[in-house]
């Protein structure tokens, strides 16, 4: 607890922070009350490409365009029997996405899976998850598989923490599933 004085009063400035620490807490509340989670519509096709893509930049240091084919037409690729894109909407700012795809033999493929930068550690991509796992249990899922690389420790460690197990690990990547 750190104390000074100001115009002669001693105060304690602690309090601010306590006070900073329950309105983050409230802020947070609010940000997981107010999102919203729809299918991707044309309007969103734009920024959900760049947040995915600021993503592998930001965790790779550069972007190979050949491995993303499908972030061009999303709402085209994601529209198919099977699949869904979901957009993570906070008064219709796109601060998440997530899609599922189909595999076969009743098992979906997780991915697509980000956060914007500012929304991070708070929650959110775990939210994600839970609604996509929701909507594919609905759609008759059974299992969901998905990859990431090994050395992306928030991705892996996120996916633990909703109950994912490491089922096989090839070169760089990591595959996990998950019962629903």
């Amino acid at each position: 607890m750190e104390i000074t004085t100001v115009n002669g009063k001693t105060i304690n400035v602690g309090v601010p922070e306590v006070c900073d620490k329950k309105l983050a807490a409230a802020e947070l509340k609010m940000i997981k009350s107010d999102i919203k989670f729809v299918p991707i519509l044309k309007d969103h096709e734009t920024a959900a490409k760049e947040l995915i893509l600021n993503g592998f930049q930001e965790r790779f240091g550069f972007i190979d365009h050949s491995l993303n084919p499908d972030l061009n037409c999303l709402t085209e690729t994601y529209n198919g029997e099977g699949t869904l894109f979901l957009a993570g909407l906070i008064e219709n700012e796109l601060v998440c996405t997530g899609a599922i795809t189909n595999e076969g033999n009743g098992e979906c493929r997780l991915q697509r899976m980000s956060v914007k930068k500012e929304f991070r550690g708070q929650g959110i991509a775990s939210m994600m998850v839970r609604q996509l796992e929701d909507r594919a249990k609905a759609a008759g899922y059974r299992k969901v598989v998905l990859e990431t690389n090994i050395a992306w420790d928030s991705a892996v460690n996120l996916y633990k923490r909703c109950g994912y197990k490491a089922y096989k690990l090839e070169d760089a990547m990591i595959h996990l599933s998950k019962e629903i």
